[in-house]
């Protein structure tokens, strides 16, 4: 199975990867590792595919002298060519670019996804977010299901960080927007923007639990393994 990480700068997509790897191998799974960030300096884990071997952002901006955004655009390029290897493995993990809306809305990220079997993706939310800040990055984690065009579980990170009753209030607004759209505090404007998103969203979401976990203490890791077999199996239900 193909697995994309995906999320925004900062949500924990290169922990998780090496967590949930290690967490997949202590299974007895065969995990092999591979990463799409050109942009990064260390990782947590050891690569089976290193995009850096080919190209890096550093290199990029000294070999052609452009600013850090520019040469991530020329990366996101050059990332068109990458192909990636074809591993006899149980899980294929692939960590993607820091910055996921250059990758998830470049020509290079629908292509690599075009270019594997039949990939899912698990979108990182990070629950340390603020409640406001929900509909946002829920309806940011839909456009890129959209775009990409691949099943893909929702899951909220760090829940290590979170008290019992900030979890249920993330885990239960995402699961019915609609029900908290007054809840919301927001004024004038942005109020009038976000009581009909929350209805939007209500209608769009896919039907499927959310999972809390933590890529550092392993929570929830199980029940993550256990979704990605559900949206494989044809009967399965998320919910």
């Amino acid at each position: 199975m193909e697995v994309m990480i995906l999320g925004p700068a900062g949500s924990g997509k290169s922990l998780l990867t090496a967590s949930f790897g290690k967490y997949l191998q202590g299974e007895g799974f065969i995990v092999k590792f591979v990463n799409l960030d050109p942009g990064c300096a260390v990782l947590p884990y050891k690569c089976d595919y290193d995009v850096r071997g080919m190209f890096t952002v550093e290199g990029i901006m000294q070999s052609e002298g452009l600013g850090p955004n520019g040469a991530m655009l020329r990366a996101m390029e050059k990332l068109c060519n990458v192909e990636i290897p074809k591993f006899s493995a149980d899980f294929t993990l692939i960590d993607t670019p820091g910055q996921l809306e250059v990758f998830a809305f470049h020509k290079s990220g629908p292509k690599i996804v075009k270019s594997l079997e039949d990939p899912v993706g698990i979108f990182i939310i990070d629950g340390t977010i603020e409640i406001e800040d929900l509909p946002a990055i829920y309806l940011y984690a839909l456009a890129v299901r959209y775009r990409l065009g691949i099943n893909m579980i929702t899951t909220i990170n760090k829940a290590d960080l979170l008290d019992e009753a900030k979890a249920e209030k993330v885990k239960d607004y995402l699961l019915n927007p609609s029900e908290h759209k007054e809840k919301l505090e927001f004024k004038g404007v942005l109020h009038d923007i976000y009581t009909p998103l929350s209805e939007i969203l209500q209608t769009v979401i896919p039907a499927q639990r959310i999972p809390l976990i933590s890529a550092k203490t392993g929570k929830g890791l199980d029940e993550l393994l256990n979704m990605l077999y559900e949206v494989k199996c044809v009967c399965g239900d998320l919910t």
